[in-house]
């Protein structure tokens, strides 16, 4: 019970990750066919000509899967090759069982239907067909050594094979396009702030321990930087709340230029935006800073009723201000609104944003 309980917590941590997906799949695949083999074995009927090395593959089948379900190997992109050359090796080896069950009159052929699913789910194209070209072949040698194939009809069998891989190899690719197309679209609804179109809280809170872990993982430094609109809430008492929505999607359109790929720009409240910048510092988070703070007071698509608007940024960095994800978040959050209450006090100034070790210091804009 502990090891399938371990064996869900690992599909569990990143269902995206089909490295372990592929071993618990193929693990259980070869469980299987071990215990099927052993309980073949003691069935009437059952050829035992072969018996010491069917005893032998049923325990090494046996052994194979177990392994799998133990061991966690990298991401399948990682080592494809290498999977499929082992992939290879197997579907030899299942020839051998072929001829050791009775060729052409083998009682293993229904569970080839194992490793023909795992090659067409698991391989791209430039893998699977090398790999079912050599099943196939492999599934055709009783006709080489098994006096009684054609008698049985064995090259029909064959051809009929051939078919059933190839179709079940082009359902699998459409079905697995269509969950994955289905998953992506799930995903950007969960992940996807439905307004603006920017990365939402769920998000936004990922990208942020993700960035400070990288940091403990790496030794790379991480910045985040809070933004709020100053007076919004009088453009959505003045124009209304429909107003104030294409204000605030004018804002992310001028903000999304100014970050990188890497950055994660997010709405994580009704008018606060975030950006989380893995790898900057306490100078790239200031550059950003500036760089948001002049496209926001650029923008030439706000509404027509509405002026220029400004915005307050705030920004803290790892290790500097705070090493956990967090602690963080409250050294931005408290330096946010301290920029706030300073552009208050000190009219006509705009704060353009703050940080410092000691306390945090609106820049005058």
């Amino acid at each position: 019970m502990r090891t399938l309980r371990d064996i869900a917590r690992r599909l569990a941590e990143d269902p995206r990750d089909e490295g372990v997906l592929m071993n618990v799949t193929a693990g259980f695949m070869w469980l299987a066919a071990g215990v099927g083999g052993a309980i073949a074995l003691a069935l009437p009927g059952t050829p035992h000509e072969h018996l010491p090395l069917l005893v032998a593959m049923t325990l090494l089948s046996f052994a194979w899967g177990v392994l799998l379900l133990s061991l966690r190997f990298p991401r399948p992109g990682t080592c494809l090759e290498l999977r499929a050359v082992t992939s290879a090796l197997l579907i030899v080896a299942v020839g051998v069982g072929l001829w050791a069950t009775g060729g052409a009159r083998s009682y293993l052929q229904p569970v080839l239907l194992f490793t023909g699913l795992h090659v067409a789910y698991f391989y791209p194209p430039r893998l699977a067909w090398p790999l079912l070209s050599l099943f196939v072949v492999v599934y055709a040698t009783p006709l080489l050594y098994d006096a009684h194939a054609i008698d049985d009809g064995y090259p029909a069998r064959v051809l009929l094979f051939t078919v059933a891989l190839a179709a079940t190899y082009a359902i699998m690719r459409l079905l697995k396009r269509r969950l994955l197309a289905a998953e992506q679209r799930q995903r950007a609804m969960a992940e996807r702030d439905a307004l603006t179109g920017l990365a939402n809280r769920r998000a936004f809170d990922s990208a942020l321990a993700q960035a400070v872990q990288q940091r403990d993982q790496h030794g790379r430094s991480a910045a985040l930087l809070l933004i709020d609109f100053d007076d919004f809430k009088a453009i959505n008492d003045t124009h209304g709340h429909p107003v104030g929505d294409e204000v605030l999607k004018a804002v992310a359109r001028a903000c999304e230029p100014e970050v990188r790929g890497v950055d994660c720009l997010a709405r994580i409240g009704g008018d606060e935006f975030a950006v989380v910048a893995p790898g900057a510092g306490a100078v790239g988070a200031e550059r950003l800073a500036g760089a948001l703070h002049a496209a926001v007071a650029a923008t030439a698509t706000m509404p027509a009723r509405v002026g220029p608007v400004a915005v307050t940024i705030a920004w803290a960095t790892v290790p500097e201000d705070a090493t956990g994800a967090e602690a963080l978040f409250r050294v931005a959050d408290r330096r946010l609104l301290e920029c706030k209450r300073a552009c208050t006090l000190q009219k006509p100034l705009r704060a353009r944003g703050g940080r410092s070790r000691a306390r945090p210091l609106p820049h005058p804009g």
